[in-house]
C-alpha cells in the first residue's frame, strides 16, 4: 500500500510540475488537450487523498484542535472546488474552455480563460496534497 501511495503522490506532483512549466513558459509540446487528461487523473487522486485524510480526522477520539482541523479541511474543500471546476469544463470537452473575448481593432481577441484559474488551483492543490502524501505526514501531526 505504501508503494501505491508513493506512486500516486509522485504522479500528482509530476503533473503539477508539468502544468506549472507549461503554464508559465507556454511551451508548445505537449498539447493542453493531452495535459488536461493527465490533470483529470490528478484531480481524482487529490480528492481521494483529501477524503481519506478527512475520514481519519472524523474517526479520531475527542475534538481536533483548530490547526489540525484546518490542515485537513482546507485541502479537502480546495480539492472539491477543483473537481467542480474540472466538471464544469468536462461538461463540453476537456480541450474546450470558456474564454473571455474582447474586440480589439475590430477583431475578436481572447483575453482570458477560465483554465488560467483552474491551472493555478491545480498546481497549488495537487502539489500540496501530493507532497504530503509522499512524505507520509498527512494529516499534520501536532
Amino acid at each position: 500500500m505504501a508503494i501505491l501511495l508513493k506512486l500516486l503522490s509522485a504522479y500528482t506532483v509530476l503533473v503539477a510540475l508539468l502544468v506549472a512549466v507549461k503554464f508559465i513558459f507556454d511551451i508548445e509540446q505537449p498539447e493542453w488537450s493531452v495535459i488536461n487528461w493527465l490533470m483529470a487523473a490528478g484531480v481524482i487522486i487529490t480528492l481521494g487523498g483529501a477524503i481519506s485524510c478527512k475520514r481519519s480526522l472524523e474517526t479520531e477520539d475527542g475534538e481536533p484542535d483548530v490547526r489540525r482541523f484546518l490542515d485537513v479541511n482546507v485541502p479537502f474543500y480546495a480539492a472539491v472546488a477543483l473537481l467542480i471546476a474540472f466538471a464544469f469544463q468536462w461538461s463540453s470537452e476537456l480541450n474546450d474552455h470558456v474564454q473571455l473575448i474582447a474586440v480589439v481593432n475590430g477583431e475578436d481577441t481572447v483575453i482570458g480563460s477560465m483554465w488560467a484559474y483552474i491551472d493555478t488551483a491545480y498546481i497549488i492543490v495537487t502539489g500540496m496534497v501530493g507532497v504530503r502524501m509522499w512524505n507520509g505526514r498527512w494529516p499534520m501531526q501536532g
